[in-house]
């Protein structure tokens, strides 16, 4: 508990290069102890040589661990970690034009202060949208935000030791932390980091308009719901079983689930599945009220999926469809979006994508009667390769994973 209540000490001095500093090192410290103690009290924890064995072997083979060791002897034995403050601005024109950049300002600065001064360089393309986000790193681990890295400490200590729990056979831990309400003595099993961590390293980037200027505050997760309470909403409102399998295999019964929600509600709000392998990590609401924050909240998607380390992901919501034209199809893109034209028609969409390579969709056209009714029509696969637009920054966080080891 005292680690995860030193990361979040860690978040809170970003922006303050000597709390930064003094919290980061007080983290390795802590997080190092846990091990030592471990290893005093081996003799009375049942099964230790089995769990243990197998968190010292993955720890030797993990870059992140090595560098945790060696920090905190380093810190111990020599002197501070070499800490490094950048700031990341990336320009989304589209969801095919992104490039990203360094900048350099004082590490005390705000988001709401280098939003400002990007803002008046005016260094971007007139359109699209800019994100900035202030990075911390160390030299010894230069392509780790540190925030990022700790977390992944942190969730390696997680699962030693709710491993060391089940071994004793203690399934819930009754200790009171004393602390906020994420810092429990519960060791949840994720294949990622904590959802309180995903969001206060969100909490760090802002994003704005180029076009305008306006700052874009909408890009947030609106609401979760975990797998068994989706499962027991299902038998609630008397709908089918909850599907099973990866994202691939659950396209069918999502869209079946889909059209009988739009039929009773009139609407289906967008929502996000994320997998690891059979397994649902996460239902993600989102929602976008313009093309500017639709970019962004998949980008945030995609950091999500990174943070849970997610291998698959079924989108869930209402699209407008529409025909290409000749000029279109030559040029091979689209000149004006569907939502823009005469002839769009409205309709109902699930589909899913996985790091594999695998991706499937189907849609159904959605009619409104005179009076008020909702009628979907039956289901149909679409005829694209690559898959809806909106899968292009999942893909290419799943590239930059790989490049990463991750």
């Amino acid at each position: 508990m005292d680690c995860h209540a030193q990361w979040h000490a860690l978040h809170e001095e970003y922006f303050s290069p000597e709390g930064f500093r003094l919290a980061l090192n007080s983290f390795l410290q802590t997080h190092r102890s846990v091990t030592g103690l471990l290893l005093k009290l081996k003799g009375t924890l049942p099964g230790f040589n089995e769990w243990f064995t197998h968190f010292s072997e993955g720890a030797d083979k993990s870059e992140i661990m090595r560098w945790a060791k060696k920090s905190r002897n380093r810190i111990v034995h020599e002197s501070d970690l070499e800490l490094n403050s950048s700031c990341q601005v990336i320009w989304i024109g589209d969801w095919y034009r992104r490039s990203e950049a360094v900048a350099k300002f004082p590490p005390r600065m705000t988001v709401d202060e280098m939003i400002d001064a990007i803002r008046q360089s005016r260094g971007a393309p007139p359109f699209g949208t800019v994100t900035v986000k202030r990075r911390w790193v160390d030299k010894a681990l230069p392509d780790w935000e540190l925030l990022e890295a700790t977390a992944d400490t942190y969730m390696e200590l997680n699962r030693l030791l709710r491993a060391g729990h089940l071994a004793a056979g203690v399934e819930n831990c009754p200790l009171d932390s004393g602390h906020s309400d994420c810092i429990t003595a519960e060791l949840p099993e994720a294949s990622g980091h904590l959802s309180c961590m995903h969001a206060a390293r969100s909490e760090l980037s802002g994003h704005f308009s180029v076009r305008d200027g306006r700052v874009l505050m909408e890009v947030t997760e609106q609401f979760e719901m975990d797998e068994e309470r989706g499962r027991a909403s299902f038998e609630e409102i008397g709908l089918p079983e909850f599907p099973r399998g990866d994202a691939i295999a659950c396209v069918p019964g999502y869209m079946e689930v889909a059209r009988r929600l739009m039929q009773r509600d009139g609407f289906h709000a967008t929502m996000a599945v994320c997998y690891k392998g059979d397994a649902v990590v996460r239902i993600q609401g989102m929602q976008f009220p313009d093309q500017a924050t639709k970019l962004l909240s998949f980008e945030r998607l995609a950091n999500l999926i990174e943070s849970l380390r997610a291998d698959g992901v079924l989108i869930i919501g209402e699209m407008w469809t529409s025909v290409q034209t000749e000029a279109e199809k030559r040029l091979g893109t689209v000149l004006l979006p569907a939502r823009d034209r005469l002839d769009k028609r409205e309709a109902l969409t699930v589909y899913a994508i996985t790091r594999d390579g695998r991706h499937a969709d189907l849609v159904c056209f959605v009619e409104r009667t005179p009076s008020g009714d909702v009628i979907c029509g039956d289901p149909f696969a679409l005829d694209v390769e690559t898959g809806a637009n909106t899968v292009i920054p999942i893909r290419r966080k799943w590239k930059e994973m790989e490049a990463r080891g991750l």
